[in-house]
């Protein structure tokens, strides 16, 4: 891990300032939320009792967190009234260690880094036992870690200005470059890229916008297994991602090395797996020349924000998603075999439920996930380690809507962030949507804009849950097709995770995907019963994605105002009136009314304490269940009233 440089500048300082804000924020709210201070002595000091250097706004209370009772010793931690959780962490007004007297007053205080509150965590919410685990080590890693690569984005990221003239595809690039500004909500460590230098996270993250010319390994055919659109016969990689010219440079070059084409295909790989994945974890592929590495640099891209994922420079339909050795979320970035089966056959899920449902043939869009290959020689299963560093996958857009020169495609991701976290990220993408329907910056069309996200937003999520699945709906997944600055529907992508509840599924004649799961460990694509499917839509699509674009939107739109849970209202409306809308069974409706509205705890995915137990590097970000307050409680106990607010449908001017 290359540490914090020495600051140079002011530019450079204000950065760092801004990085420990940010993982200060999302540290503590994790905290707060997964209860590391539920079972400490807490209590809330009056204001009068803190020094004026610790006089926070009006509003703002200090949760006073006893380290050491006897001695004094406490956290002080300033929290503003929220929805979800229903406290968060006041970033702006950092953490201070203080020394209290007997009767609370306040001695001596001073302020944390993000690491000695981790530390704190760690001596204080930690048994003996649990401070032995080797996740404990690498949490500490991954915030350093998370520093100085949050560090690197704030100060170094390309301007985020939309071209006047652009397409569809030159839109996703730059929209994909906001939202790895955030990378995923919420998550304190998600920045962190593990295994990347500074100069290869200056080269491979989205944010910078550097092109990223592919490396090319001539594999032999028999060591390759296949996806259903790469059958024999098919086109290869080669046809679909590079121009004639770029074909005849590695056709070449394998002439002039004597690889006869029947024999070997040309795969893509990502340069930094090519120079660091392949020759750690796969030398003796090289050594046998199962694969030949090609010296022919050819095909031009750029990162998304899912780092693995690229998107071509020539606008072509085709991004590549590719193995590369970097932790993040605290899995490894590899793509294995049987992720691509399982990959496929979620979509074809999709697409018997898009038969099934008029609305979803509309309104639904696939990325085509067919064409795929992944190495797999004789004697390896799926679950083999070394084989999952090297594959790729060519995921097709749909035409239809790269060619519509109305249609721009927005992750959701890219609507949860706000230039007042990152100055430099230029306006909110409802600025532009706001000029291009007429309206003028007021609260009224704010409100109005969010509820159209939230209507194309649980349109397909709830007709796809009536048919008995639920894909995988953060913000990085689920992508707006917009026309005209409003959301007209939703593209789908990633499809290895689409989760289902059979019982449903056979309801409607939907074929049981017959997902390849890894013997002895924990499955969450089949799902015992309705509630256990919501809990997606509840954590993923709302805890994660919706909340993301929440809290952008009230910080962007301070200036009006915009309270959180005006949104929050806003979303309960919009979904209500969906679920009253769609054609469920009264089962259906009782379920979703009892677990979204009328329960008194809404379940939340723990990040952190889970990270913390980790053992080994699973494929997936390990993850654990826990639960908060139901959100639309807290956000009922403002007026009830709709004073002000837009009525379903309406357009504010």
């Amino acid at each position: 891990m290359i540490p914090f440089s020495s600051p140079t500048d002011a530019g450079f300082a204000e950065a760092g300032r801004l990085a420990e804000i940010r993982l200060l924020g999302d540290l503590v709210d994790t905290l707060i939320a997964e209860g590391f201070l539920d079972d400490q002595s807490i209590d809330w000091p009056a204001s009068d009792t803190l020094p004026a250097a610790l006089a926070w706004p009006r509003g703002v209370q200090c949760l006073r967190w006893w380290t050491a009772r006897e001695a004094g010793e406490a956290v002080l931690i300033p929290l503003r009234g929220a929805v979800l959780p229903p406290h968060r962490h006041v970033a702006t007004a950092g953490v201070f260690a203080a020394n209290c007297r007997d009767d609370g007053g306040i001695v001596v205080w001073w302020r944390l880094a993000p690491v000695e509150l981790l530390e704190l965590v760690v001596k204080h919410c930690l048994n003996d036992a649990q401070r032995q685990l080797p996740g404990v080590a690498n949490v500490q890693r991954l915030l350093l870690t998370t520093l100085w690569q949050t560090r690197q984005s704030i100060g170094e990221a390309a301007p985020l200005d939309m071209p006047q003239v652009h397409t569809a595809a030159a839109s996703l690039r730059t929209f994909e470059r906001r939202a790895a500004l955030r990378d995923r909500p919420f998550h304190p460590l998600a920045k962190a890229k593990e295994g990347l230098d500074e100069a290869d996270h200056r080269c491979y993250a989205a944010e910078f916008a550097h092109p990223i010319r592919m490396r090319w390994l001539a594999m032999r055919r028999d060591c390759l297994t296949a996806g259903s659109g790469a059958a024999p016969g098919a086109l290869e990689p080669v046809d679909l991602l590079l121009n004639a010219a770029a074909r005849s440079k590695l056709e070449e070059e394998m002439a002039r090395l004597s690889l006869d084409p029947q024999r070997y295909m040309a795969l893509p790989v990502h340069p930094w797996q090519f120079e660091h994945g392949l020759p750690r974890h796969l030398a003796a592929m090289l050594e046998a020349e199962e694969g030949v590495a090609l010296t022919t640099a050819v095909g031009d891209y750029t990162a998304t924000s899912s780092l693995r994922s690229l998107a071509p420079l020539n606008d072509g339909r085709f991004h590549l998603k590719l193995p590369m050795a970097v932790f993040s979320l605290g899995a490894a970035r590899y793509l294995p075999a049987v992720k691509l089966i399982n990959g496929e056959r979620g979509q074809t899920l999709l697409e018997q439920a898009k038969a099934r449902d008029p609305e979803l043939q509309a309104r639904l869009y696939l990325c085509d996930e067919r064409r795929w290959w992944s190495y797999l020689p004789q004697g390896s299963g799926l679950f083999d380690d070394p084989p999952r560093h090297l594959g790729a996958l060519a995921r097709e857009y749909p035409a239809a809507l790269l060619d519509d020169p109305a249609v721009r495609l927005v992750p959701m991701a890219a609507l949860g962030v706000s230039s007042v976290q990152m100055e430099h990220v230029g306006e909110h993408p409802f600025d532009a949507w706001r000029r291009q329907r007429g309206w003028s910056d007021s609260e009224a069309a704010v409100i109005a804009l969010f509820g159209e996200v939230c209507d194309t937003f649980f349109e397909i999520a709830l007709r796809l849950y009536r048919l008995g699945l639920m894909p995988e709906i953060h913000g990085q997944n689920a992508v707006l097709v917009c026309r005209d600055g409003r959301p007209e529907g939703m593209l789908l992508r990633d499809h290895d995770s689409v989760r289902l509840h059979l019982p449903w599924l056979d309801r409607h004649g939907i074929d049981d995907p017959r997902y390849r799961i890894r013997p002895g460990y924990a499955n969450s694509l089949y799902n015992d019963t309705p509630e256990d499917l919501l809990f997606y839509l509840q954590t993923l699509g709302i805890q994660v994605n919706l909340l993301a674009i929440v809290e952008s939107l009230t910080q962007h739109h301070a200036h009006l105002g915009l309270a959180e849970v005006r949104l929050w209202q806003e979303m309960r409306v919009r979904l209500e009136a969906r679920i009253a809308s769609l054609p469920f069974d009264t089962g259906q409706r009782r379920t979703l009314h009892s677990v979204l509205f009328e329960a008194s705890r809404w379940p939340l995915k723990c990040v952190l304490r889970p990270l913390f137990e980790q053992q080994g590097v699973p494929g997936s970000m390990p993850s654990g269940k826990s639960s908060l307050p139901n959100p639309f409680h807290a956000a009922m106990l403002g007026s009830r009233s709709r004073q002000g607010a837009c009525v379903v449908g309406a357009e504010p001017v």
